[in-house]
């Protein structure tokens, strides 16, 4: 391989992986987690289960319909309005799922340590019918 053809392909990984690095900036999504899928299969009692956990850990930041309006929510660093409709390509459910157990410390807190990864996902089915459609 000639030394012009390896930059090239080293400058399109390193601009790929920056691209990665700044989308997920201060957020822990580990390689290929933008491309999990739940483990659940989607129904109304899953989501009504995402709902009450919603309330009980998201709610004081998110606000009651996910909108980023809750009583905690700074107003110099808002909670993310989790109803967008862009935030279903920006956000697949992979990234979802990694973003409630890791966290963005200080503003959002991890919760691998008081959710399970079953009630992360159940969450997941939750804010996915939230979402506006696009």
């Amino acid at each position: 391989m000639s030394n012009t053809r390896f930059f090239a392909v080293a400058f399109v990984v390193a601009a790929l992986a920056a691209a990665h690095a700044a989308q997920y900036a201060g957020w822990t999504i580990p390689d290929g987690g933008k491309d999990e899928k739940s483990p659940l299969k989607p129904s109304a009692d899953l989501v009504k289960k995402g709902k009450g956990l919603f309330a009980s850990n998201c709610q004081k930041c998110h606000g009651p319909l996910g909108k980023g309006d809750g009583p905690d929510s700074s107003s110099s660093s808002p909670a993310a309005d989790l109803t967008d409709e862009f935030r279903t390509e920006l956000n697949p459910e992979g990234v979802l799922y990694y973003k409630i157990m890791n966290g963005h410390p200080p503003s959002m807190p991890a919760f691998k340590s008081t959710l399970t990864k079953t009630d992360a996902w159940t969450l997941v089915e939750y804010l996915k019918s939230i979402r506006a459609p696009s």
